[in-house]
């Protein structure tokens, strides 16, 4: 099945950009710590790259990892004097990571408009391999988005209970879950942010 981010990747990273980092994510943000130096942060299903620019100007090193060539290609050039690595790969398994990488770990992974393109048994086997890949006391940020899908896109059911219930099996602390209106206003579109902390 053709890749709909692939063919409409400039479609899709115009969107993208009519929110910056900050505005995006103003919620859970505050939880960052204030010193960043020499820390990692993986951002999956990067997209646009407006979210690794923004870690990247907090002081980050960033890998960013985008699934379609269109997207990344984009996202590549958008930081390209920035602090950032880009990877081709995906979940719920992130074959490439392991494998070039040794599945690196990283103080804060950022998960945005990723979690409903997964099945609900993708969703599963994904959340164990990202818990892997936390740092203790690293920070976990994974958005839910809640609505149908407005083209071609497959959306999943997404559920921040059963995950956090999911996480705290897996040693994950819950610290911020909230709920909020769609910033792009578009109808019957709402998000989740659950961020958890990984205990230990």
């Amino acid at each position: 099945m053709p890749d709909p981010y692939n063919q409409k990747a400039q479609q899709y990273s115009e969107q993208y950009q009519q929110l910056s980092f900050v505005s995006a994510h103003a919620a859970w943000t505050h939880l960052l710590p204030s010193s960043t130096k020499d820390s990692r942060a993986i951002d999956i299903g990067a997209g646009s790259g407006r979210d690794a620019a923004g870690l990247a100007a907090l002081g980050w090193h960033v890998l960013a990892i985008e699934p379609s060539d269109g997207l990344r290609r984009l996202g590549e050039t958008a930081t390209a004097n920035l602090n950032v690595d880009w990877l081709s790969d995906k979940l719920p398994h992130l074959p490439v990571l392991h494998e070039l990488h040794g599945g690196n770990s990283a103080s804060l992974i950022l998960v945005s408009a990723v979690w409903m393109h997964l099945t609900p048994d993708e969703q599963t086997t994904a959340l164990p391999v990202l818990t892997q890949l936390i740092e203790p006391s690293g920070l976990l940020v994974i958005t839910l988005r809640h609505g149908p899908s407005p083209d071609e896109r497959v959306f999943y059911e997404t559920n921040s209970a059963a995950l956090q219930a999911h996480g705290e099996r897996l040693g994950l602390e819950t610290v911020l879950l909230t709920s909020d209106d769609d910033k792009l206003q578009r109808n019957a579109v709402s998000w989740e942010t659950i961020v958890f902390r990984k205990k230990g």
